[in-house]
Order: C-alpha cells, then structure tokens, then sequence
C-alpha cells in the first residue's frame, strides 16, 4: 500500500494527460518515447490556447463571453497549477515518501481506515472525469456540422472561436482547425481531471492519517485500562510501545500538515478565484445558449460534472479540517487521566497537537470547505449578473 497504487485512477489520468506529476519520492527519468509524448502535448496545448487567445480578439464580444471565457479560465488555471507543481517537485517527492513510509506499516487498522477514506471518492470522481471530457470533445465536434453548410468559414464557425488562418478559409483548413480544438480541448481538461485528481488525493491520505491515529488512540487507551484491572506487566510494556509508536507517528503527520499547506496554499487561493469565474461564465454561457437543444445539453452535462467536482475537494478539504481537530475528542470520553505518567505526558502533547488545525489556506477569507461551496456559487451568480445585463 502506498501513494501510487492506492488510486489508479489517479495515477493513469496523470500518465494520460502528460502531466508526470511525482507519484514516488524517488526522481527517474522518462524513457525517450514518454518526453516525445509530453513535448507533444504540450504543443497541441500552447497551439490550442494561442489561437484562442486570438480569437478573443476577432469574433464579437457576444461570442467572447459565450463560448471562449470558459476554456481561457481553465487553460490558464491548467498552465499557472502545472508549471507552480512542477517547481515544487522536492516537496512533492518529501510528502509522498513520508506517506509511504507511514503507509507500509504492518498495521490492519491503517490499511482499512485509508481504504475506507480513499475509496468511497472514487466512483464520484470517475463521474467527473467522463462526464467533462466527453462533454468538451462532443461540443468541440460540432464545428464538423458547419461543413455541410458552406465551402468557406470563418474564426466564428469555429465552438471555440479561435483564429487559425485568415478569413475566410476553405475547408481543410477548417477541419484542421476543428481537430486541434479537440485534442487542444481535450488534453486541457484531462489535464486539469489530473490536477483536480492528485490534489484530492493527498488531502485524502492525510485525512486518513488523522483518523487512523483517532482510532489507534482509543483502542490504546482501553487496553490500558484491561492492564490496570489485570495487572498484567507484560501487557502494560506492550502498550507504552504501542504509544511511543503512535505518538512517533502523529509528530511525523502534524509534520505532513505543515509540508502539504505549504504545497498547496498557493492552490486554494488560485481554485477559489477560478472557480467563482468558471461557475460565472458557465452560467452565462448556459443562460444566452438558445439555437440548439444538444448544446444545451452538452453544458448542463459538464457543469454537472464540474459541480461534482468542486464539491468532492470541498468536502475532501473540510473533512481534512475537522480529523485534524478531533484526534483527541474519543479520549475526553476515556479515563486517561488515572494511567501511568508515560501515557499522560503523551496525552497531553496530542491534545495539545489537536489544537492545531490542517488549514491548507494562508487567507482566511480565501478558503474551500462546504461553507464557502456556496458563497463561490453565489459570487459566481453575482457576477453572471452583472455580465447579464452588461451584455
């Protein structure tokens, strides 16, 4: 058991999108085929990203807001959380083999509290993952629909308005156009799946740190308490071993929180501003699409998707927060306090510990929990809004 093989979910959709984000505190390299394959897809993405930047500037500011807001929030979220987590790969590699370390430790109760917080998460985020991605290649695609219709096209044929040749241009143009916007698309999305997914995973595997200590705690205790009753010697060395181990193990997590709100502080911040604009334009972009049925279809699809994922961190995020803080509640309900010195002097540093919450955000006012999932929402409506009747 370990990071990588615990979600393989993650660990292919990080392999499928180019992204190579480290899933072993070991540094390799790529085999030659992999770095052709990662040089590849960061071209399509760059190409896809410039011609749409450019068609910013050419259509009408109706289809601007429409049609090409959305994809520039989430490619330039993908490019800032990419290029950020790359540079913090030395802390990425620390995090991930302390939490190896901890996870190969022969211990049943770990194995089935960190099976049990990783895998309910799952099937949510397999949802998510097709959902989005099919949504944006089917709406990429439409574009093969205006082929039927003329000989020449224009940067506005285009569901993505982007500018690829000059106006007007004929048809293989077109269509090469078109098939960049799909593997552009395409790879922007499953790339920020990818992100979305590893992110999601650490927070999950610290959080089941925090309840596997909350649990071994309580299971301590009680057998102390059978040792007081038996006096039993032998039973009484076993459990002060028993501690010493677990409050070895709570150091190096509370150690974890502080390495992972370093990591990924800068993260929430960026997340909590993306998500208030894509919500926003996804919004207005639902509320002003009229001509095809499909299309609408094709945005509720992905905005269902894109719910469903925000939501899942929000929750990932505050339960993080409250195992942090509950590690030593189950214990104020046990007679700790009539045990050997050793175990009070242990329980007084782990309520103490407990005291320090795993906030991953440096801002307050900035933070992503199930309290600011509708405050987003809100703002989001707020400034569809104002876009609304602006437009």
């Amino acid at each position: 058991m370990d990071f990588q093989n615990l979600n393989y979910l993650n660990d292919f959709v990080n392999m499928l999108s180019g992204s190579f984000l480290p899933v072993t505190n070991k540094k390799t390299k790529l085999p030659e085929l992999l770095k052709m394959y990662v040089i590849i897809v960061w071209l399509i993405e760059v190409t896809y990203l410039i011609a749409c930047i450019l068609g910013l500037f050419n259509v009408p500011k109706e289809r601007v807001l429409k049609d090409g807001t959305v994809n520039i929030v989430v490619s330039l979220e993908v490019i800032v959380l990419m290029i950020y987590l790359h540079n913090r790969k030395k802390l990425l590699r620390e995090i991930i083999g302390k939490l190896n370390r901890i996870l190969t430790i022969d211990d049943e109760v770990l194995k089935q509290v960190t099976i049990n917080t990783v895998k309910p998460l799952q099937k949510p985020l397999k949802i998510y993952t097709i959902t989005n991605v099919s949504s944006v290649i089917i709406w990429t695609s439409l574009s093969f629909v205006e082929v039927f219709r003329k000989n020449e096209f224009n940067y506005t044929d285009y569901q993505v308005p982007a500018v690829i040749s000059k106006e007007p241009f004929p048809i293989g143009v077109f269509i090469g156009g078109v098939l960049l916007q799909i593997f552009g698309s395409a790879y922007t999305i499953i790339r920020k799946v990818s992100l979305d997914l590893y992110t999601m995973h650490l927070i999950l595997l610290m959080t089941a740190q925090y309840k596997y200590v909350r649990i071994k705690l309580v299971t301590i205790l009680r057998q102390e308490r059978d040792t007081i009753m038996n006096l039993d010697s032998d039973i009484t060395c076993y459990v002060e071993q028993e501690l010493r181990l677990l409050t070895r193990h709570y150091e190096t997590v509370v150690d974890l929180a502080v390495m992972l709100r370093k990591l990924l502080s800068p993260n929430i911040g960026i997340l909590y501003v993306e998500y208030v604009f894509l919500f926003c334009f996804l919004s207005f972009m639902f509320v002003t699409t009229s001509t095809m049925y499909l299309e609408k279809y094709i945005i509720t699809l992905y905005i269902i998707g894109a719910l469903v994922q925000f939501y899942v961190l929000c929750l990932c995020i505050e339960e993080l927060l409250e195992a942090s803080t509950s590690v030593a509640d189950d214990v104020m309900h046990e007679r700790w306090y009539i045990h050997n010195i050793h175990l009070q002097h242990a329980m007084a540093m782990i309520i103490s510990f407990n005291k320090l919450e795993c906030k991953l955000s440096s801002v307050r006012k900035i933070n992503l929990n199930l309290s600011s999932f509708m405050s987003v929402l809100n703002q989001a409506y707020s400034v569809s809004l104002l876009f609304l009747k602006a437009n």
